[in-house]
């Protein structure tokens, strides 16, 4: 059914992978008349000044995965028939989520050995898309293991 709590933290997943595309997840926050540095899933900043210059390429990459994710979120909803199927597609989404969040990694670490920052707010809102994934699938197979229960009673 789809007023499940399931189906309220899978939206809370979408909304968070939806708002990650637009919070840099990691910056290097110089002092005044500086350079800073912020990286977005989309494009990698470099502000100097009223100067931006952005950097597309490889890192847009995390925001197309994080956007497949949302979409397959999306799906996972509205496959609340065939409980077994939304838990395969649960875990598929926790796979795209952690290679997201390893490309990520890459990208900072790289950036990390000539400009050193801090990771921003959009690494948390991917932590948070993560954790409520978990929590729908825990609660799917909570449903399936009580329809299995009342199988067998019959």
């Amino acid at each position: 059914m789809i007023q499940r709590i399931q189906t309220i933290f899978l939206l809370v997943v979408v909304a968070a992978l939806i708002a990650f595309n637009f919070f840099p997840y990691w910056q290097n926050q110089a002092g005044e008349n500086a350079v800073s540095h912020m990286l977005f899933p989309y494009a990698y900043v470099t502000i100097d000044g009223e100067i931006t210059v952005e950097e597309f390429g490889l890192f847009s990459v995390v925001a197309g995965l994080s956007i497949l994710a949302a979409v397959v979120a999306v799906i996972e909803i509205f496959q609340f028939k065939n409980r077994l199927t939304q838990m395969k597609i649960g875990a598929l989404n926790s796979v795209i989520m952690t290679a997201d969040l390893g490309l990520m990694t890459y990208f900072v670490l790289d950036i990390q050995k000539q400009h050193p920052g801090s990771f921003g707010i959009g690494l948390f809102i991917l932590a948070i898309a993560m954790i409520f994934n978990i929590m729908a699938r825990r609660a799917i197979q909570r449903d399936e293991k009580l329809v299995r229960s009342v199988d067998r009673i019959r």
